[in-house]
């Protein structure tokens, strides 16, 4: 069943590199053929980001208090570390349209959990990888396809003083995704996953994700550190269904130029934990959170 997923992500590359050869035209309005323009490592992104899923390779600090936990032995204060992001590898648009066209995307992050109580012993982590491909018809709507990687494990110093041994959590996923940036503020998102490569009896294929943000124009900071709030719907057919809430209220501050910006943000989660060999526990926390786009 690997076969599918490396199947899935050599017809990602196939296509967009077809795209990207001899220059190509189409027809606009006045019947003049248009060229396409490939651009190599663009400076921004595509397809928007998820901002409230916790599960996306991204890049931040937080600080997390669990209100309620059915991890053992996890119930203290914890760091948690989110290192990597989404890369840009190739954007193929129609001439003068650079918010129209395809473009190709490899993810990679780090995803851990650590116990203040316990001189920051890793409670367990997530490795992250994947490849993408976005297509937008327009500005404002975007599909996007491929295949990604979720490979869990349990902390070392955890297993030792818990005795808890890892499960062998992998999650490999075909995914297909949409999002809508309705007006200048408001984006509503869904997605669908399905694991193509069942590793464990306990696992089941598909995962259904939505979500909405609002970024607005100006805030208290002033117009260039806008406040933002975002949602998102996560669930799991091998936990039943059961939905995860992960809710942020923050502040955005740009950083040069593209899409680099920080952000510092209010998180509220509820539900499936985030590292995937606890994927059968809950938990409920708040933290604060620091955020890097790029």
């Amino acid at each position: 069943m690997k076969r599918i997923g490396l199947m899935v992500a050599a017809s990602v590359v196939t296509t967009l590199l077809a795209a990207a050869g001899p220059a190509k035209a189409q027809e606009v309005g006045g019947g003049e053929p248009q060229p396409w323009v490939r651009t190599l490592a663009p400076s921004s992104h595509f397809y928007p980001l998820y901002l409230a899923d916790p599960r996306r390779a991204q890049s931040a600090l937080l600080l997390m208090e669990p209100l309620s936990t059915d991890v053992p032995e996890s119930d203290a204060l914890r760091f948690a570390i989110r290192l990597g992001g989404r890369f840009p590898i190739l954007r193929v648009h129609p001439a003068g349209e650079p918010d129209r066209g395809w473009q190709l995307d490899f993810l990679g992050g780090f995803l851990g959990q650590f116990d203040s109580h316990h001189s920051l012993d890793n409670i367990g982590w997530d490795g992250l990888y994947g490849l993408l491909a976005t297509y937008k018809p327009r500005p404002t709507l975007g599909f996007r396809f491929g295949v990604l990687h979720d490979s869990a494990h349990v902390g070392d110093e955890y297993e030792e003083r818990t005795g808890r041994r890892r499960l062998g959590y992998t999650r490999e996923e075909l995914v297909a995704g949409a999002a809508w940036q309705v007006d200048h503020a408001w984006l509503i998102y869904g997605e669908v996953g399905h694991m193509y490569n069942e590793v464990k009896p306990f696992q089941e294929p598909l995962r259904l994700q939505a979500g909405a943000q609002y970024e607005s124009g100006a805030s208290p900071f002033g117009p260039r550190r806008p406040w933002y709030a975002a949602i998102d719907l996560t669930s799991f057919e091998e936990n039943d269904w059961r939905i995860t809430v992960t809710v942020q209220l923050g502040v955005m501050v740009p950083v040069g130029d593209g899409d680099n910006r920080y952000r510092f943000a209010l998180e509220v989660g509820d539900g499936r934990s985030e590292l995937g060999e606890f994927f059968f526990y809950d938990d409920t926390y708040v933290a604060l959170g620091w955020y890097f786009d790029f």
